[in-house]
């Protein structure tokens, strides 16, 4: 999944594994450093403990401070990085240009080493957790989780899980600092952790980057080809077969539960390609069929360890009766004795497909999934035998269901923190039967049904790029977009359509870039792009909601994030499509077909329309206060927009460190480049709960006006680097069909300088240009 061309490991006597691999596929260099140390390991009088560490220790080391920090620096550079506490251990992850793979290295590394445990920072960071706990707790997906983990019987310490807030923190920073000390000092032992290094340059080039962070030895040690990761593994998870009624605020569905060993971790993302299948014959679609209700499906991984791996299967969009769920149960017990008779050649074929969407993860992603197990990218014959999977299905003895219902009474239950409302009763399953061959497998010869059009199915193998081909791009149209509402619906929708295209060696990308909703599907043959528009046509819904600007107000922030481009829009529901290597009349023959969908259509073009730009919306249930903006930079050439990308890295580790770690604005503080609409800009988001939308607002102009710009100047930009959709070959069609408007590239304007582009950005925050989005 993303060969490995090398790898090597090392293994010292006093400092953690380190093991650098070659995967040629990445564009970044990426490092993963895991500890085998999460919430089941911090003491019972201090939850959270770890979720706190993970935050403490992003304040720096002995070496790196301020905006040398690695944090900062990763974002200067304009890298990714983040951290995560899971029950069993805790990570850190970061990606850069492979150039700056050492000093990226050298800063996790002081800071995990040598930690400063600060008061002040300590202060800070225990109310930045409060203010995360205050978002995860209005999440219906957190509730649920929380419900769930509840009624674990063993291990105990699965109900015990918190992230932290300030009620558990308490007010004697003292004792708090104490517990913090002991805690790193007895889980952060070196010896214990993984570091894992991986890049497209050579294991050599890596080693002699990041040699001296080591001091590594001259020669590796053998590596396995399917090495364990150290996390602490649990006692088995059991509970009594229950029946958990769920009420989310959100969306309703039906979730099972279930516990599954697993002795070889990599086929995991093969049985998520499994459950996860929209296409006519999929567990989804029959349930969806029998029902009568469109579904969508989605996996969630609670825990996982070298032993067994903990998740629910949630089929959401629709409530389930009593009689529902137990016909869906039953579906699901037949789906997964049909799952585990595959044979080896659609074994096979789901294993590429698992590739594939592996492939696309962002580098350091990818290397945390392959750290931890689950991508393994050394590729065995024994790989390709489907029998530890199915004895993995076979070995499901442990389950829940777990059930909305609006109309059901509910019972409130403390855990984690957490206040869930749900109820619990025996889970009597009943004896039903149903038709074994409802279920498809791919790949089929030909696909028949009533409801789908056939479409041929054929295998990709691993590494096969193919070259020409016919593509089709959708995207709303110039001054348009589409609401979440809207896009759910569709999601839903097409997700047979999708899945067929996958199935047939075809590529389907449904995704937001560049603050547009796109639609691109490819393929070899004009035949099978024909046939996959006569099918999105039998499948697309006949009657949508008109795209709205209503109700904004209550949405989370990552809900409201996803609508910013609803947001900014001047006009809703209009579409625009662009075809790729076609001749004149298989174009007009598509073009002929697509007027069949019940869309309004406009001519393919740069988007140039003005943005909206205020609007303030009324949230009468939350605790908090949002901004979320976008600027679009006054472009006059080239060279300006280069400038406006160097200040935009400058921005982005300056305003995270002056509103969230100095002046505690919040949680969510963010500044950074985007484009939407087809403009470039700057996008800032502020959250907080205990300032109102004029002091953000205030605060975001009071950052930009006291700003010094450093007086040697930033780093020197020579391309502009933009979004990327996670797809080469998508990203090449937008560069080369939808160009973003930044003026003449042989014109360097050298007039135009830093100062010259922070003075015009601070007059669009004074004057609110652009779009501006205020939740009070």
């Amino acid at each position: 999944m993303g060969k490995i061309a090398e790898a090597r490991r090392y293994c010292l006597s006093s400092g953690p594994e380190v093991n650098i691999e070659q995967i040629p596929h990445l564009q970044r260099a990426a490092v993963v450093w895991i500890f085998p140390v999460g919430s089941h390991q911090e003491p019972k009088e201090w939850p959270g403990l770890a979720h706190l560490t993970e935050h403490m220790v992003f304040s720096g080391g002995e070496q790196f401070v301020e905006q040398q920090r690695l944090m900062p620096w990763v974002q200067q550079q304009g890298g990714r990085l983040n951290a995560t506490t899971q029950q069993n251990y805790t990570a850190y992850y970061f990606e850069v240009d492979p150039v700056d793979l050492r000093q990226g290295l050298l800063r996790l590394k002081d800071m995990l080493t040598a930690p400063r445990f600060a008061a002040a920072d300590l202060l800070r960071e225990t109310a930045v957790i409060d203010e995360e706990f205050r978002l995860y707790s209005r999440s219906p997906h957190a509730l649920a989780s929380a419900a769930l983990h509840s009624q674990v019987e063993h291990p105990s310490a699965f109900a015990e899980f918190h992230i932290g807030n300030a009620e558990v923190f308490g007010n004697d920073m003292t004792a708090l600092g104490a517990a913090l000390e002991h805690f790193y000092t007895q889980g952060y032992a070196l010896e214990r952790s993984q570091v894992w290094i991986a890049s497209p340059l050579s294991c050599q080039q890596q080693y002699d980057e990041v040699t001296d962070c080591f001091a590594l030895p001259n020669t590796p040690s053998a590596i396995d080809s399917q090495p364990v990761s150290r996390v602490v593994e649990s006692a088995a998870i059991g509970w009594q077969n229950w029946q958990g009624e769920i009420r989310l605020a959100k969306q309703a569905g039906l979730g099972i539960t279930q516990v599954i060993e697993m002795s070889r971790l990599s086929d995991w993302p093969i049985l998520v390609e499994l459950m996860t299948d929209t296409a006519p014959g999929s567990l989804c679609q029959v349930i969806s069929r029998k029902l009568g209700h469109h579904l969508s499906v989605r996996v969630e991984r609670h825990y996982h360890d070298n032993q067994q791996i903990f998740f629910t299967l949630w089929l959401e969009g629709a409530d389930f009766s009593e009689e529902d769920a137990q016909r869906s149960l039953a579906l699901w017990q037949q789906w997964r004795i049909a799952a585990s008779q595959l044979s080896t050649h659609q074994f096979a074929h789901y294993r590429q497909l698992a590739q594939t969407e592996a492939r696309r993860l962002p580098a350091m992603e990818f290397l945390r999934e392959h750290a931890l197990g689950f991508i393994f990218a050394t590729s065995t014959e024994n790989e390709l035998i489907p029998t530890p999977l199915q004895q993995a299905l076979s070995s499901i003895n442990y389950f829940a269901l777990l059930r909305s219902r609006q109309e059901s009474a509910i019972q409130t239950v403390e855990c984690q923190g957490l206040t869930c409302q749900f109820q619990v009763s025996p889970l009597v399953i009943r004896g039903m039967t149903y038709d074994h061959d409802a279920f498809i497998f791919y790949p089929q010869p030909r696909v028949t049904s009533k409801d789908v059009l056939p479409i041929t199915a054929s295998v990709c193998h691993d590494g096969c790029e193919p070259e020409g081909g016919v593509s089709m791009l959708l995207r709303p149209a110039a001054g348009a977009a589409i609401s979440d509402e809207v896009r759910a619906i569709l999601t839903q929708s097409l997700s047979p359509v999708f899945s067929l295209v996958r199935h047939a060696a075809g590529k389907v990308i449904w995704q937001q870039v560049n603050g547009n909703d796109l639609l691109f599907i490819r393929f070899e043959q004009f035949a099978d792009l024909q046939e996959c528009v006569a099918n999105m046509i039998e499948y697309w819904p006949s009657e949508l909601p008109a795209s709205s600007i209503g109700g904004y107000g209550s949405l989370s922030l990552r809900e409201l994030l996803q609508n910013v481009p609803s947001l900014l829009a001047e006009k809703l529901d209009r579409w625009m499509v662009h075809f790729s290597g076609l001749t004149q009349p298989d174009a007009e023959i598509l073009h002929g077909m697509l007027s069949h969908l019940p869309l309004s259509w406009q001519r393919f073009q740069v988007d140039k329309l003005p943005l909206q730009q205020n609007r303030v919306y009324r949230a009468p249930e939350s605790d908090s206060a949002t901004i979320v903006a976008f600027i679009p930079y006054p472009l006059t050439s080239y060279q300006s927009l280069l400038v406006y990308q160097q200040l935009a890295a400058y921005y982005e580790s300056a305003f995270y460190h002056q509103l969230r770690e100095v002046e505690a604005v919040g949680y969510a503080v963010a500044c950074r480049q985007r484009v939407y609409r087809d403009r470039w800009g700057l996008q800032i988001i502020l959250q907080s709960s205990h300032l109102s939308t004029q002091q953000l607002y205030e605060r975001v102009g009071e950052f930009f006006q006291r700003l010094t710009l450093p007086e040697k100047g930033l780093t020197v930009q020579t391309d502009v680097a933009g979004e990327s959709s996670g797809d080469e070959e998508l990203d090449r069609y937008l560069r080369a069909h939808l160009p973003l408007e930044t003026g003449k590239q042989n014109d360097n304007d050298q007039d135009f300088t830093l100062a010259r582009g922070h003075r015009a950005l601070i007059e669009r925050v004074k004057d609110k240009q652009g779009g501006w989005i205020f939740i009070e």
